[in-house]
């Protein structure tokens, strides 16, 4: 050391010292933390197995993905694929955030992020299967299995090959919810975080992460019945006052900044509360208005309370339906907008009324907009009015026919559009200016409950199917455009000659039919249905040597055969239901006659010939017959089923030993039915899914239940296919049974075990399951998905050995 350091040190030296000396900014701090956990995560991500079968170290399967997400480098090469079945804490869906993108480098993690919401309790095999297919699905749509790359052709862990797939997994589900959610806003909370504020029918209120999808506290148990409406009214000195009314007939009014209950509003007895609206004036004081059930509406002040002011009239068409907003003018007047009979317009200063228009059909929903004086109804009938609130009707939509339930406004590249809810799974779009329906979102399994936006910007959903989904301006841009990722199935059906090339027809919601060689990445036929009814059912008659017929159900309810390879409709039409055609099987029976079997909304299953079309037999449920089922056994014979809205599976053969039961299963509605007649070493036996989420099983013989339901999925189970196979390890034979829910999940269970042997993530329900045996083993089976996502081909021939 020098003594003499000191004296000799330049001068620029101590500026040096002073500048490395002061204290960092925050953006200092933040990106070298960045860059610390950058290191951190590409160090563990040499430790992480490329396929992770083998169970990882704990601190890699809870803290890779994190460190990799505030580094910045959170992508496949950082968290290798095998890791991803092991994650634990922060779920990657939260770190991606939303909406994902679909870039190249995060291609497992987007695919991972799209069913890690469904995979509650699922084994890793379960895990593996479900990341393959959803990565193939996303990345390889329509590619046949001999082009796919090494990586989507196999992947270790994973029970299943993926054949063929058009299917589109949503990547924009923001969360799933415990309950339906009937109503959603937007809310501030904590150091001005937005959070999305869901409504439920069972009373409570949910608060939710925008950006994560991650609840936000505990659910607030607000009311004793359905939450109907919510608003909330910011603070200019932070958070801000939420809003909620209730079916029980209560407004209540809660801080969101403290997590507390301000107030509450009572209204008349024996009525719900139909509307909710707040403002504050300009010295920040609170007023909320609510209208209940018969047209009453009372104003709430936080200086003096609540007193009533008007009472709206009923609308003669429907005296129940009322709706309140607030909006303000072009003098920045606070302006009270309620709608019964008529549309009222009430200053909020002095309660003054100032205008009335008369109104058409009854109103469902009332938005006020970005325009001062300019607000939007919804109607019974479908139709969608603009009104200025001074003049009256600026313009009006005749909509779709479908009662208008949630409406908002939505700017996308400076188009100024309205998206209207109504019972139906679609969000429809609408230019507010012109009037012209300009495109509609689609994705949602069941109708669509409520919509809300986020920044005016992003479209946030909410439907029976329970998922909370987030539209940002590219899925907007692609729905105006008319493109979809993948068009929803309505109905498939995949021939099952084991010695033949597999066709795959599949009936799609924008009403035409494709005809599909799986091994190929482009139709190999096709042809257009009725618009107005989607082709609702499919199925393969028996080959026959003169070609393939492909039987469908077409918009007069008949059903009617068509040649792919000559392109031309063929042999004579199956005329005789009176209503659409749910459920269509067919079969070679003992006799060798071919055979088909109908279900239909007129109540009938129908047996016919299809050498001449006539009808044979004809049996009758209480109430719609939703799905059918029939095999011809050589021991048991012919043995046909159907399932219907009545709750019952009524079975029918003609045996040597006559079968007839009608089974009560207990089910709610029965949506799906299939028969096993070759099952060892349990019976043969008809397995029903229905409105409960259960699977059960029943003898053939004698219609006795057979073993206890089959329990995992949490909503309507809409479909069921059965299979035997032989363990070619035992040469034993396994019964196995697959079935596919509203939950977003299919199960194939071993029901001799009672138990679910693979759960596989879909993200979307599944409508239609369907079997053939596998070219790949003896014994194997490949199965058909499809829904709302798409449509999809899979060997399950692994099952096998597991």
């Amino acid at each position: 050391m020098d003594p003499d350091g000191d004296r000799h040190r330049h001068p620029a030296d101590d500026d040096g010292r002073r500048q490395e000396e002061q204290p960092w900014t925050n953006e200092q701090r933040a990106d070298d933390e960045q860059r610390t956990h950058a290191r951190i995560a590409e160090s563990l991500a040499r430790f992480a197995s490329p396929e992770g079968m083998a169970a990882p170290h704990p601190y890699l399967s809870r803290y890779l993905a994190h460190h990799a997400a505030i580094g910045r480098t959170l992508d496949d090469h950082h968290v290798p694929p095998g890791l991803l079945p092991w994650i634990a804490g922060d779920g990657v869906r939260n770190l991606l955030g939303l909406p994902h993108t679909h870039r190249r480098e995060q291609s497992w993690l987007t695919a991972w992020s799209a069913i890690e919401p469904y995979l509650q309790g699922a084994d890793l095999p379960s895990r593996y299967s479900s990341l393959h297919l959803a990565h193939t699905a996303l990345w390889f749509s329509g590619v046949p299995y001999s082009s796919l790359p090494p990586e989507a052709a196999a992947f270790t862990g994973s029970q299943l090959r993926v054949l063929w797939s058009q299917w589109a997994p949503p990547t924009n589900v923001l969360t799933t919810l415990s309950t339906e959610s009937l109503v959603l806003t937007t809310a501030q909370g904590l150091d001005s975080a937005e959070l999305l504020v869901a409504g439920t029918e069972f009373g409570s209120i949910e608060l939710i992460n925008t950006s994560t999808g991650a609840a936000v506290g505990d659910r607030i148990p607000a009311h004793d019945h359905a939450v109907r409406s919510l608003d909330f009214v910011p603070d200019p000195r932070g958070g801000g006052a939420l809003v909620s009314g209730s079916m029980d007939g209560t407004v209540r009014i809660w801080d969101t900044y403290r997590g507390t209950l301000v107030d509450h509003m009572t209204l008349r007895k024996e009525t719900w509360t139909a509307a909710v609206a707040g403002c504050r004036d300009e010295a920040g004081t609170l007023t909320v208005a609510a209208v209940d059930g018969r047209g009453g509406v009372t104003l709430w002040q936080e200086e003096t309370g609540q007193r009533p002011l008007a009472d709206l009239d009923p609308h003669p068409s429907d005296p129940s339906t009322f709706a309140l907003t607030l909006t303000t003018d072009n003098a920045d007047r606070q302006l009270l907008v309620g709608v019964g009979n008529s549309l009222r317009v009430w200053s909020v200063a002095d309660r003054r009324l100032l205008h009335e228009h008369v109104i058409g059909a009854p109103v469902r929903t009332l938005i006020s907009t970005s325009a001062p004086g300019r607000v939007v109804t919804g109607h019974s009938d479908g139709s969608i009015t603009v009104w200025d609130v001074a003049e009256g009707i600026r313009a009006h939509f005749r909509g779709e026919g479908h009662p208008v339930v949630s409406l908002v406004e939505l700017r996308v590249d400076g188009l100024e559009l309205l998206a209207a809810a109504s019972p139906r799974a679609q969000i429809a779009l609408w230019d507010i200016n012109s009037g012209q329906w300009v495109g509609q979102l689609t994705g949602h399994t069941d109708r669509v409950t409520a919509l809300c936006t986020l920044d005016g910007e992003q479209l946030v959903s909410t439907a029976r199917d329970k998922t909370v989904r987030l539209w940002d301006a590219q899925a907007v841009r692609g729905a105006l455009g008319g493109t979809d990722t993948a068009p929803a199935a309505t109905a498939a059906a995949i021939t099952t000659e084991a010695d033949t090339a597999p066709l795959l027809a599949v009936g799609y919601g924008s009403a035409h039919v494709d005809v599909w060689d799986t091994r190929r990445d482009s139709p190999v036929a096709s042809f257009s249905t009725s618009p107005e009814h989607p082709v609702s059912a499919l199925a393969w008659a028996p080959e026959e040597p003169a070609g393939r017929r492909l039987m469908w159900a077409a918009a007069d309810h008949s059903i009617r055969c068509w040649d792919p390879d000559r392109d031309t409709d063929v042999g004579p039409s199956l005329k005789g239901h009176t209503l659409r055609v749910r459920a269509l099987t067919s079969f070679v029976a003992r006799d060798g006659r071919q055979l088909a079997v109908s279900g239909s909304d007129d109540c009938t299953t129908r047996l016919w010939d299809l050498s001449d079309g006539r009808q044979l037999r004809e049996w009758k449920h209480a109430l719609s017959v939703r799905a059918v089922a029939a095999v011809s056994d050589e021991k048991e014979g012919d043995l046909f089923a159907s399932g219907g809205a009545d709750g019952t599976v009524r079975l029918w053969g003609s045996t040597v030993s006559p079968v007839e039961h009608r089974l009560r299963c207990d089910q709610g509605v029965i949506n799906a039915v299939a028969i096993n007649a070759r099952s060892t070493p349990l019976p043969p036996f008809v397995a029903s899914g229905g409105d409960d989420g259960t699977v059960r099983l029943w003898e053939l013989s004698d219609g006795a239940p057979l073993g206890e339901p089959l329990r995992g999925h949490t909503d309507v189970v809409e479909a069921i296919a059965t299979w035997t196979a032989s363990d070619g390890a035992s040469g034993q034979t396994r019964p196995f049974v697959a079935s596919s829910a509203r939950d977003g999940t299919v199960r194939i269970w071993e029901p001799v075990r009672s138990r679910c042997v693979l759960h596989l993530a879909t993200g979307s329900c599944v409508r239609t399951l369907s079997v053939r045996p596998s070219g790949r083993s003896a014994d194997g089976v490949v199965l058909v998905l499809a829904g709302e996502a798409g449509v999809a081909v899979l060997d399950l021939s692994g099952l096998l050995t597991s």
